[in-house]
């Protein structure tokens, strides 16, 4: 069991140590320029349409196909 648990977490830490590694990531941060999506309205009429429909699709068929049974059992 220790053997294992060793493996897993020596394995777990060899891909954390691999992660770190990149050195050569160039990043270029531009600040100034920013797209506004209160500029795109029909954005959000879509994104209002598909949610509703994800809503009433989820929550319309409840109560339809819950089944009921009930069984009497008589003892003498």
């Amino acid at each position: 069991m220790k053997r294992i648990y060793f493996l897993i977490m020596s394995a777990f830490f060899s891909v954390m140590a691999l992660a770190q590694e990149g050195g050569g990531a160039d990043l270029d941060v531009n600040i100034t320029k920013t797209t506004d999506t209160a500029s795109f309205p029909w954005l959000w009429v879509v994104g209002g349409i598909v949610l509703l429909v994800l809503l009433i699709a989820l929550l319309g068929g409840r109560g339809r196909d819950r089944v009921i049974e009930r069984k009497t059992v008589v003892r003498e």
